[in-house]
């Protein structure tokens, strides 16, 4: 695992790089999701020697997306999940990947019921089925959940506000990020779980570190 630090300054350029190419407004976590799986997928590549289909998983929280609202006091989660695949090199783009993951995003708008949540749920979950080894599914897998906008480091105990937050991570998933707010708010941290080799080439990517904030 490492940490990567991308301050907002350095993500307003990513969002004008990617806007440019989709005559959209991207989110920070929608190009920063891109950024580090298409970087994930580079090193994969050249370890291997060759590219090889792929998927990004993003869990989506459904519950504020319902057509018909919950009370806030409903127990449970309700969540659904974006899958991009990857197929071919000239998926693996920036403008590519965030203009599937909004297009995605979208037809989560007003799902009309829990039952059809759980159904797109299901739907996903019968696409992933159709790959038999499951141990390679997994290694070709990239998991992205995003606690962005989730105040962990506003939580006090009666002791003031924390300095630092850290989320535990446990998953059959090799190629797991995990993206929260710094704690002063002021730009986003990546946590990134890779295999080892893939993490050295990772790592030392120009286009990623020219986003970072580098210590």
């Amino acid at each position: 695992m490492r940490k990567f630090v991308f301050p907002n300054s350095k993500l307003s350029d990513l969002k004008k790089v990617v806007a440019s190419s989709i005559n959209d407004n991207p989110t920070r976590v929608e190009v920063l999701t891109s950024l580090l799986y298409k970087t994930a997928l580079a090193a994969a590549t050249t370890n291997s020697g060759c590219f090889k289909s792929s998927y990004l998983f993003l869990p989506v929280n459904t519950r504020s997306r319902l057509a018909e609202k919950l009370p806030q006091t409903t127990v449970g989660n309700i969540g659904s999940l974006i899958l991009v695949p990857t197929t071919h090199t000239s998926e693996a783009s920036l403008s590519m990947l965030v203009s599937e993951i909004k297009k995605q995003k979208l037809q989560l708008e007003g799902v009309q019921s829990v039952q059809q949540a759980t159904e797109n749920y299901k739907l996903a979950q019968s696409i992933l089925g159709n790959d038999q080894d499951l141990e390679t599914l997994f290694k070709r897998s990239y998991v992205c959940s995003s606690l962005c906008g989730y105040p962990f480091n506003k939580v006090d105990f009666g002791w003031g506000k924390p300095m630092a937050t850290v989320i535990t991570f446990r998953s059959s998933y090799m190629n797991v990020f995990v993206l929260m707010d710094t704690p002063n708010g002021d730009g986003i941290q990546a946590h990134v779980f890779l295999e080892n080799q893939d993490m050295e080439i990772f790592q030392n990517d120009k286009e990623l570190l020219s986003f970072c904030q580098l210590n």
